[in-house]
């Protein structure tokens, strides 16, 4: 069984955020899309898959070195 293509209005609501966020996300490929032409679609097991991705990075990239502070 195949998976339905999700619209960005779809992707947006299914997220909580405004679709004009899902742009910006799409054109910084910053969230995982298909492109069909000028049509953006999303696979809503692709975006499960980047938000436990992101759920698991938490905070760990802006991890500062306080020891240089006391140098």
């Amino acid at each position: 069984m195949s998976e339905d293509l999700l619209t960005p209005q779809e992707i947006a609501d299914k997220l909580g955020v405004k679709i004009s966020t899902i742009y910006y996300w799409s054109h910084t490929d910053s969230i995982p899309r298909i492109k069909l032409g000028h049509l953006l679609r999303f696979r809503w097991s692709s975006n499960s898959k980047w938000l436990d991705k992101l759920e698991k990075e938490g905070q760990n990239k802006r991890h500062i070195n306080i020891d240089r502070f006391f140098e």
